[in-house]
């Protein structure tokens, strides 16, 4: 069993891992979407005005709606389902202009600012304000963010002409960056978290996760699956841990 003092070396140890694998970037196609379509849902402004309507969403292309929201009215949208063109009726809010924007589903997604500490190159490395989904509030946030599909992207992700449209839906479901931020910080991926530094302050969590009382860290130590990507049971353990701690 991993004691106390080795929180930091396990973040280390990630890091050296992480700067030491390279993996092979390649070009993805963009192709039509079968899946993206308009929820019903609500945007909340940066200074708090609350506008309802339709929301884009594809999980073909997350990028776009981390990076920006277009929404349509009532009216637009009965246009939209009987197949009419509404490209002129799209309103565009980008991502540093909300605070969140909420579906009629249960999902949350609020602004968050990012910076990529695992970045090679300096123009990734630039703080970027994104829409991320919530999984969990409180003293300690906890978001995914979804990988970008267009252009130059991960090798590890699947090739959108060798699989179909469900299947690359379900491998984004299934492999994201977790994002964790501590009020007055910003938000880091969980390949570089110090746990001492983030929950060292409640000697009972520190003690459930020293026990692996969560699971998460026998996940922690394991690494993410590929480059900072992790998947639903190390979100599921790290989500039970940070919710004790926010109690």
């Amino acid at each position: 069993m991993k004691t106390l003092k080795n929180y930091s070396t396990f973040a280390f140890m990630l890091i050296v891992l992480l700067s030491l694998t390279t993996t092979d970037a390649k070009s993805q196609l963009k192709t039509p979407s079968s899946v993206g379509k308009y929820e019903k849902g609500t945007i909340t402004l940066e200074k708090g005005k609350e506008i309802e309507g339709y929301i884009y969403m594809d999980m073909l292309n997350p990028q776009e709606f981390q990076k920006r929201v277009n929404l349509i009215n009532e009216k637009t949208h009965k246009a939209f389902l009987k197949g009419k063109k509404i490209k002129k009726d799209i309103e565009v809010y980008k991502a540093k202009d909300l605070q969140s924007f909420t579906l009629e589903n249960g999902q949350k997604f609020k602004q968050c600012k990012y910076v990529n500490l695992l970045a090679t190159r300096k123009q990734d490395m630039l703080p970027k304000k994104l829409m991320l989904e919530v999984v969990t509030e409180g003293k300690v946030n906890v978001y995914k963010k979804h990988h970008h599909t267009q252009g130059i992207v991960s090798g590890h992700l699947p090739d959108r002409t060798e699989v179909n449209d469900a299947e690359y839906v379900e491998f984004q479901n299934n492999n994201f960056e977790i994002l964790y931020q501590k009020e007055g910080e910003g938000a880091k991926n969980m390949s570089i978290i110090n746990i001492k530094a983030l929950v060292g302050d409640n000697e009972a969590v520190l003690a459930n996760y020293d026990k692996d009382y969560y699971g998460f860290q026998t996940l922690f130590t394991k690494g993410p699956v590929f480059e900072s990507s992790f998947q639903l049971d190390a979100l599921e353990a790290f989500t039970k841990l940070v919710e004790d701690y926010n109690k």
